[in-house]
């Protein structure tokens, strides 16, 4: 079934030196608990593309659905309570610990608990942001995606700033939180060695999403 299809999606941006367009033409479709994987150099789409998708950002052009019903910019709020976002920043308030931080994705402290438990971070909920490795951060900002088990899952560049063994971690959490929670994903990485525990991959060029 599709969960989410792009359907002739173009967008482009307006400067002081005039239109410059980023996506044109693009076509998707994603499967239930289907995992994408997205890759290509930096400034080729791929944020301005998963922005898109999360209903962050809006196509010139073009029409997208979310189980088969069109969104639009005042319907948007029919994607978002079933999308799970993880930003290249681990966006953590500072002042709050982590159970707090996941907290304002979940009011529900059973849910909260178990997915602390499932990814082994039970014993750190009491702690703050800057207590925590960046490992456990990025951690952090995985269960917070999922604690509403969402549909969709979109990662923006998720191991940037990890090294080699988290970075490994981290996509390994979300592909067995994928079949686990009955989640998508689409996720994007420049490391491709990610690629093959993907279902799909795609990467963008000349403005176009092509099929590896």
């Amino acid at each position: 079934m599709n969960l989410l299809k792009l359907k002739k999606i173009s967008k482009a941006y307006t400067s002081n030196i005039g239109e410059f367009k980023i996506l044109d033409d693009v076509n998707l479709s994603l499967q239930n608990k289907e995992n994408i994987f997205l890759f290509g150099p930096s400034g080729c789409g791929k944020s301005t593309l998963l922005n898109i998708l999360a209903g962050l950002d809006y196509p010139d052009d073009g029409e997208m659905y979310f189980q088969n019903q069109i969104i639009k910019k005042k319907s948007s709020e029919l994607l978002q309570k079933d999308l799970g976002i993880i930003f290249q920043d681990h966006y953590l308030i500072s002042e709050l610990n982590i159970f707090d931080n996941i907290k304002l994705k979940c009011n529900s402290h059973e849910e909260i608990n178990l997915i602390l438990k499932y990814f082994e971070l039970l014993d750190l909920k009491n702690k703050f942001p800057n207590q925590l490795s960046n490992g456990q951060k990025q951690r952090v900002c995985v269960a917070r995606a999922l604690v509403s088990q969402p549909k969709i899952l979109i990662a923006d560049e998720p191991t940037s700033y990890l090294d080699r063994e988290n970075a490994d971690l981290v996509i390994n959490l979300i592909l067995m939180a994928s079949k686990k929670f009955d989640i998508s994903t689409v996720v994007a990485s420049h490391d491709m060695s990610f690629q093959s525990k993907f279902d799909k991959s795609y990467t963008i060029n000349n403005k176009n999403l092509i099929l590896c």
